[in-house]
């Protein structure tokens, strides 16, 4: 029996990306009066199922080096910035921005969890099994 179980890893890599996103918005939310900080975000999840360019990560070649670049679950994070969110100081972040970012991510790893479930009680359902 052949299990092509690709909606599973399609719910995996969801919530992986919702965990990136929600970990660079609180990075946001932490710098909000950092001076020169800019708002940063990690790119859409349709992105990284077209196959975009892999997120660059510098090497890290001795124990004492701290890595950078690329977020450890491979999302590219890039910068952006809220219409008018720019201050004085340089610093791009909006909270009203990061606390709509927030709201998405939640709803992005509900759908996911939801997702991974019902496929779990099919898999369940198939086999003969209730829950």
């Amino acid at each position: 029996m052949d299990l092509n179980l690709n909606i599973l890893r399609l719910a995996s890599g969801l919530a992986a990306h919702a965990s990136s996103r929600q970990q660079v918005v609180a990075e946001n939310i932490a710098h909000a009066d950092t001076p020169g900080y800019r708002a940063r975000d990690v790119a859409e999840f349709s992105e990284s199922l077209r196959g975009g360019t892999p997120a660059f990560a510098a090497k890290v070649t001795r124990p004492g080096h701290l890595a950078f670049g690329a977020d450890p679950n491979g999302f590219a994070v890039r910068e952006v910035t809220a219409l008018g969110a720019e201050s004085p100081n340089g610093n791009t972040v909006s909270l009203e921005d990061q606390m709509m970012r927030a709201a998405e991510v939640r709803q992005s790893h509900d759908m996911a969890l939801g997702v991974y479930r019902k496929s779990l009680d099919i898999l369940r359902a198939s086999l003969g099994r209730n829950r």
